[in-house]
């Protein structure tokens, strides 16, 4: 099952608060983001998790699609 997370407009931490709350009960989550500093935190702790991630760039947005491994 894929889990949703919209954290535009948020600044860190909140986004990898927001992603703290599902990780451990996902398999695939994708994550939206409107900046670097947040793509950078979350994929560094998703990858703590054992989660592969990939980013895609449109027009100011980030959509992460991270997928355990």
């Amino acid at each position: 099952m894929r889990t949703y997370i919209d954290a535009c407009g948020l600044s860190c931490p909140e986004p990898v608060m927001k992603l703290k709350e599902v990780i451990s009960n996902a398999g695939e989550i994708e994550l939206i983001v409107d900046n670097r500093a947040s793509v950078e935190n979350c994929s560094r702790f998703a990858r703590s998790k054992g989660f592969s991630v990939s980013v895609e760039s449109t027009k100011g947005q980030y959509t992460m699609t991270l997928t355990k491994t």
